[in-house]
């Protein structure tokens, strides 16, 4: 619907079954009237709730078209978000505004756009609120999920509309819808990553070899087991005093002449 061109203070008669809305053309006595009132600290939502007053579709038109109400508009809200004498910002959250960023969400657009928009609250105050109000930041983690949702049902589209000539710039946007659903919904649309092969660890075969021994004097028959030295490589015999096994030698059971 288009702004009806009314005086200040003028209103539109509601709508039946709706809330009331205030349509009302550009003024720079009402620019700087809405700036003022941000400036000292009050909420745009609630501000435009009034009679009088334009909607706040109205205030964001008015700042794509007349660059310097916009610059005054962020302005004018950058100052309202501290208090008088205070040290710090003070939480200036508005549900409604914590709505039309949801909704903005869902219909597509990011948080920074959203924050670049001079109607709406700064990113570095929608990443305050996220910080410090739980029921908002659920909001935009529902926002980015529904966003997900879409991004796989335009890349379901993409795809059944590639040709061999479109192929490659279709896999590329695809790859980006995917992740980007995977960064904004982890939990559904994240690609597991294959965890990597371990490497095997080398193992070292040390052949033992066995020899039966007679005693020239007593006659005695023994066995004699021999092991090449894994480092040098010199077959060495097990019994010779000083003898250890190489280290994490296993021994196998059973043996052979």
């Amino acid at each position: 619907m288009a702004e009806n061109e009314a005086p200040d203070g003028a209103a539109a008669a509601p709508a039946r079954g709706r809330r009331r809305k205030v349509y009302a053309r550009w003024s720079q006595r009402r620019a700087d009237r809405l700036c003022k009132r941000l400036a000292a600290g009050e909420l745009l939502q609630v501000i435009c709730r009034e009679p009088g007053m334009p909607t706040d579709e109205a205030v964001r038109k008015w700042a794509k078209e007349k660059p310097e109400f916009g610059a005054a508009l962020v302005s004018a809200r950058r100052a309202g978000g501290r208090a008088a004498g205070s040290r710090g910002p003070v939480s200036t959250y508005c549900p409604e505004d914590g709505e039309a960023v949801f909704e903005r969400l869902c219909a597509g657009e990011s948080l920074t756009k959203i924050g670049a928009d001079p109607s709406m609250p700064s990113l570095s105050t929608l990443m305050r609120w996220r910080k410090r109000h739980g029921e908002f930041e659920k909001l935009v983690a529902l926002g980015k999920q529904v966003q997900a949702e879409r991004f796989c049902d335009a890349g379901w589209e993409m795809a059944m509309a590639a040709t061999p000539e479109t192929a490659y710039l279709t896999n590329v946007r695809l790859g980006q819808l995917r992740w980007m659903a995977g960064v904004m919904a982890p939990r559904t649309f994240r690609i597991k990553q294959v965890e990597p092969e371990a490497a095997r660890e080398a193992l070292t075969v040390l052949m033992r070899r066995f020899e039966i021994e007679v005693d020239a004097a007593s006659g005695e028959r023994r066995v004699v087991a021999f092991s090449p030295n894994p480092l040098t490589g010199v077959v060495e015999r097990e019994d010779a005093p000083g003898w250890t096994p190489p280290p994490g030698a296993v021994r196998l059971p059973g043996g052979g002449r």
